[in-house]
């Protein structure tokens, strides 16, 4: 695989550039991923939620209507300052500008979205993201990874291959996925005490 070579400056880049590069507001692409993600809940209610890779806030307020509090992560100044202006009038809804894993928040979440942001990440620090989502993802708790599939020049991974990753820890069960050509979704849960216990044993 490459070696990792997109950062906080290639993302810097993009949004001085433009306030939506990705055309998030407008895509047909991104609206039926947006909405395949919430189906791929099932309509499950969260008390805390953190969503890494929030961009503008799109995905941030469709999951917030499902969740006590959720906070939007994301590497670049620009469109986090968008993403609060956009939901500025919206209760339970934080963001802040996190360089991850470098930077992880403190505190316990009962749901992690993780959507189209992990291929961008070098070997080592997907291994250190992967180990911090799941120390602060809750017993029970809800991890939804979201990832275009074809293979992105400069990134060290593909989105199959950063899903299959998480889908190998052992103390989870997945609930949910979905794969076309273009992107997929995972939804795995975090087993609690006892069944990782009775894991164990087998």
């Amino acid at each position: 695989m490459e070696k990792e070579i997109i950062g906080k400056a290639y993302f810097d880049a993009m949004y001085q550039a433009s306030d939506d590069p990705w055309n998030f507001t407008a895509s047909a692409y991104e609206q039926e991923k947006y909405q395949h993600t919430i189906t791929a809940l099932k309509g499950k209610q969260f008390g805390q939620a953190l969503e890494i890779g929030c961009s503008i806030g799109i995905l941030t307020g469709m999951l917030a209507a499902q969740c006590g509090s959720i906070l939007g992560a994301d590497i670049s100044e620009q469109p986090i300052a968008a993403a609060r202006k956009r939901l500025r009038d919206r209760e339970g809804i934080q963001f802040a500008v996190l360089q991850i894993p470098q930077q992880y928040p403190a505190g316990n979440f009962d749901l992690i979205v993780v959507s189209e942001v992990a291929y961008y990440l070098s070997n080592e620090d997907l291994k250190l993201t992967k180990e911090l989502i799941f120390d602060s993802l809750t017993e029970g708790g809800t991890l939804c990874l979201v990832h275009w599939r074809p293979q992105i020049n400069g990134c060290a991974f593909n989105g199959d291959e950063v899903n299959e990753y998480f889908l190998q820890e052992p103390a989870t069960e997945q609930t949910y996925q979905y794969i076309n050509e273009q992107y997929r979704i995972d939804v795995i849960e975090k087993r609690s005490l006892t069944a990782r216990a009775d894991l164990h044993r087998l």
